[in-house]
């Protein structure tokens, strides 16, 4: 065992979860079907969360369809330190009740919102190497987090890799943010990936365990965060635990959005 999996990662405060009543900020087209939309707490005060945690928005219930409220879980995009609104990003799904509902949200709308919510953040102390991979919307808790790092100084000192995996040039969103990082940090490398690229891509091609296959990656001393599909992380864990990384080390840390 090396040293480096000795640690004991700090815990982080629990913040206990509340029922908020919200108001829609704003909502924006980020990319094909996917919607960026911030909200706000009514009569109280920004919540208190960490960084890459999420939000349920609770669907008002539909009494001529017989169906109940329910909830949709959705990752917060922005970091703490950006308190002013709720921020997320959601992939439209056709045919889908939320995703009916959302289209037609429009600033000052209500709604109703549980947070913050999960356990999917940065576990400290930081390891030399820091992986985050990601597939379509399982990239916005990966931003907060990087923008956590940013604002600990913690992406100076570490080899921090975001790798984004998506279909073709039409999913991909907040690429310019990322690029920007990758200039500003020059130990943060930002690697969009295409499983089925459009005519004109020059970038990088195929599934993000493919990438992860071909990398020699320095298990003894990093860390690896995973979010998005069901079964990239299934696959990727196992390819981790195959290369000498196992969960038992504590240093595997995924959320799971769909199977």
């Amino acid at each position: 065992m090396s040293e480096v999996e000795r640690f004991t990662f700090e815990r982080l405060p629990l913040i206990k979860p509340k029922e908020y009543d919200a108001r829609v900020v704003y909502s924006e087209w980020v990319a094909d079907d996917t919607l960026k939309i911030a909200f706000e707490p009514v009569g109280a005060a920004m919540f208190e969360f960490h960084a890459g945690q999420y939000v349920s928005i609770i669907l008002p219930a539909d009494e001529e369809q017989g169906i109940k409220k329910t909830l949709r879980p959705y990752s917060m995009w922005n970091h703490p330190d950006e308190f002013e609104y709720v921020v997320t990003v959601v992939k439209m799904v056709d045919g889908g009740r939320c995703t009916s509902w959302m289209r037609t949200l429009k600033a000052g709308d209500p709604l109703q919102l549980i947070g913050p919510l999960g356990s999917f953040w940065l576990r400290r102390p930081l390891h030399p190497h820091i992986y985050l991979v990601a597939t379509g919307t399982g990239v916005v808790p990966m931003r907060a987090m990087l923008k956590d790092m940013i604002s600990t100084g913690e992406i100076h000192d570490r080899d921090t890799t975001l790798l984004f995996g998506v279909r073709t040039q039409d999913d991909l969103f907040g690429v310019a943010e990322f690029e920007r990082w990758a200039t500003e940090f020059p130990r943060f490398r930002f690697i969009p990936t295409l499983s089925r690229p459009k005519p004109g891509w020059e970038g990088e091609t195929g599934r993000v365990v493919e990438h992860l296959v071909q990398w020699d990656l320095p298990v003894d001393d990093m860390q690896i965060y995973f979010c998005g599909n069901g079964g990239m992380i299934t696959d990727s864990i196992a390819l981790m635990e195959a290369k000498g990384l196992s969960k038992r080390s504590r240093r595997i840390v995924f959320e799971k959005y769909f199977d």
